[in-house]
């Protein structure tokens, strides 16, 4: 018995120091973002003395563009790589033809490639074919390499749809598109909607490749914005923090709605491979 006590009590203290660990970060964002650069000289760990809520307000009007921009390459990004991913997966699953197991074996070899190798002739590509400062410069490569995991995982989950299923739809004089419609896409929607939020998450959160293809003010994502959101002659570190927590709201708002169809996505996944 006091073994299994100290046990758990191990397994506690770690739990907690894990959870310390990523919760104090955001406490520390959200505690710093109505502080003066006074106050976070003199009291950098401390609860605000006097809050300055109005930093909310003066970042919002700076970012809010940039929000959006982020929130429309994310959507577009999303809907394209669902919709290309789910019909790639479906042949994959269900059609037999000449070199689909080395075809689907490239795509796999794809994924062992790393992101920054391709960055280059990505970059070349995108400029010859003139897309240089407008959204699609950043929508349409991000819905290429956002194709390789959700095919991966989909093919997957599809093969593991019982055939019966299809076949008394093709008796009732179904085609294959009715299928895909009205048995495939309700019975894989909770992994459908976990693939989505992936790529929402890595269209939001992506630095680099927005840095390069939209160097205009007016059409920069949310990253970059908030690296360019400081003033070179004077960093209101206070306003920098709210920015960064007005940032992560879309995000929170978005995961707090769907996060069941997420575990469930995950969990069928897991199931089906």
């Amino acid at each position: 018995m006091k073994t299994k006590r100290w046990s758990r009590s191990v397994n506690m203290a770690l739990l907690l120091f894990f959870a310390f660990c990523t919760l104090y970060p955001l406490f520390f964002m959200l505690i710093s973002s109505v502080k003066t650069n006074a106050e976070l000289q003199s009291n950098f760990f401390g609860l605000p003395i006097e809050p300055q809520f109005q930093y909310y307000g003066s970042a919002l009007g700076k970012i809010k563009t940039y929000m959006a921009n982020s929130g429309v390459i994310s959507a577009i990004s999303a809907v394209g790589v669902l919709i290309v991913s789910s019909l790639s997966a479906y042949a994959f699953a269900r059609f037999r033809f000449y070199g689909k197991n080395a075809l689907f074996f490239t795509l796999l070899l794809f994924l062992m490639i790393p992101g920054v190798l391709t960055i280059i002739p990505q970059f070349v590509l995108v400029k010859n074919l003139g897309l240089i400062n407008t959204p699609w410069a950043a929508v349409l490569p991000y819905i290429a390499s956002g194709q390789l995991v959700t095919i991966f995982v989909m093919r997957t989950f599809f093969e593991g749809i019982p055939k019966e299923l299809f076949e008394s739809i093709k008796i009732d004089g179904g085609s294959e598109f009715r299928c895909f419609i009205s048995l495939v896409i309700p019975f894989a929607l909770p992994i459908i909607l976990s693939m989505g939020l992936v790529t929402v998450l890595n269209t939001w959160n992506d630095f680099f490749w927005p840095l390069l293809v939209l160097p205009d003010q007016h059409k920069m994502t949310l990253t970059v914005g908030l690296y360019r959101f400081m003033d070179q002659q004077q960093i209101l570190y206070g306003q920098v923090f709210s920015a960064m927590s007005l940032a992560s709201v879309p995000l929170m708002v978005l995961f707090s709605f769907t996060m069941k169809f997420f575990v469930q996505g995950l969990t069928s996944g897991a199931i089906k491979a």
